[in-house]
């Protein structure tokens, strides 16, 4: 008993002057509520570039901007690992079956310079990081993302891809367990969305080639009748009711045969297999691409292009009021599992 006593007074004694430096620090610490904007999660986050302040009062200000952030992903990280229980065990790639089959590997982008890989997502900001993952290394001579042309991220070996690099099976599994994971998602139905009006329904070289891919077959299989043939021939005009269609009769079947613009996060970056470090977030995305920037030890000059709000959003409602009841949740259980994993909700957008 008497050790027992002494060891607890020894052990008081020890922590006692800790204890009072974190309390005179946390008396002391300046308030930071007049130079915080509000995030769309983690609460009020300071303003990265705010520097209107003393220098003193901004290092005080991006210091707890950094820990709030890290506390956002924290959260994420553990929320992904809660979900990930529930998913079906069939829809999860093993580790080692990633690493046999490196087709599943086609969207994660490697960096070996900065020891960083980036599982890119269309219509999630995919154009930027892609212009950013050049820079970085060193695929371009230009310091300015938005000074590379567009659609030249997107060119075909542009980028090292994961699934094509010549190494064998302990590198490649080396490199997917210790660089620096990130990735970023945006609410199912927004993307979904955009990725339907901007490869369907727009004129655009793109969305030409899409619609002789897709929409030519889409119309055939779902509309009927002499009338459409004219359409039939160019692709164009498939409401959002025939590709809904399409995706939820193509997807029950063969998650891996949707295209990439569509496909859900489950497929394209395998997030209940692959230990993501960062999860960044549309809502979220001047916040997150700065915490990004600076946990891979981007040169401190490259950051983020501007962000330009998106109008998507504005039309999901509509978009979705205009499928059958029965159609809406065929659509959710296409993508429950990516509302799931990244806590989004079917009618918060």
């Amino acid at each position: 008993m008497v050790r027992e006593v002494s060891w607890r007074a020894a052990v008081l004694l020890l922590a006692f002057p800790s204890l009072v430096c974190y309390l005179i620090l946390l008396h002391s610490a300046p308030s930071l509520t007049s130079h915080k904007q509000t995030s769309g999660e983690g609460g009020s986050q300071a303003a990265p570039g705010d520097t209107s302040e003393s220098p003193g009062n901004e290092t005080s200000q991006l210091l707890d901007w950094w820990e709030d952030w890290q506390g956002v992903q924290a959260r994420r990280r553990s929320q992904l690992r809660s979900a990930c229980i529930h998913v079906n065990r069939a829809r999860v790639k093993t580790f080692s079956r990633l690493l046999i089959d490196r087709r599943y590997l086609y969207n994660l982008l490697v960096d070996d310079k900065h020891k960083v890989i980036y599982c890119y997502v269309p219509k999630v900001a995919c154009t930027n990081w892609k212009r950013i993952m050049m820079i970085l290394s060193g695929r371009s001579i230009s310091t300015d993302p938005l000074s590379i042309r567009s659609d030249v991220p997107h060119e075909e070996g542009v980028l090292t891809r994961l699934s094509g690099m010549s190494t064998d099976l302990p590198v490649l599994g080396y490199k997917l367990r210790t660089y620096t994971k990130f990735l970023l998602v945006r609410h199912p139905m927004e993307r979904l969305v955009s990725a339907y009006r901007n490869k369907l329904v727009r004129n655009s070289t793109s969305s030409t080639d899409f619609k002789k891919r897709f929409g030519i077959s889409i119309l055939k299989k779902y509309r009927k009748g002499q009338g459409h043939l004219n359409e039939s021939t160019s692709g164009h005009g498939v409401t959002f009711s025939e590709f809904v269609s399409y995706l939820t009769d193509t997807g029950k079947t063969n998650y891996w045969s949707l295209n990439e613009h569509w496909a859900p996060y489950l497929e394209l970056c395998h997030p209940c297999t692959i230990k993501y470090n960062i999860i960044g977030k549309y809502e979220t995305l001047e916040e997150d691409a700065e915490y990004i920037l600076r946990m891979i030890g981007a040169p401190p000059s490259l950051h983020f292009p501007p962000i330009v709000t998106s109008q998507t959003a504005s039309f999901v409602s509509a978009y979705l009021a205009s499928l059958t009841d029965t159609l809406q949740r065929r659509l959710y259980e296409l993508y429950k599992h990516d509302f799931k994993l990244f806590q989004y909700d079917l009618h918060n957008y």
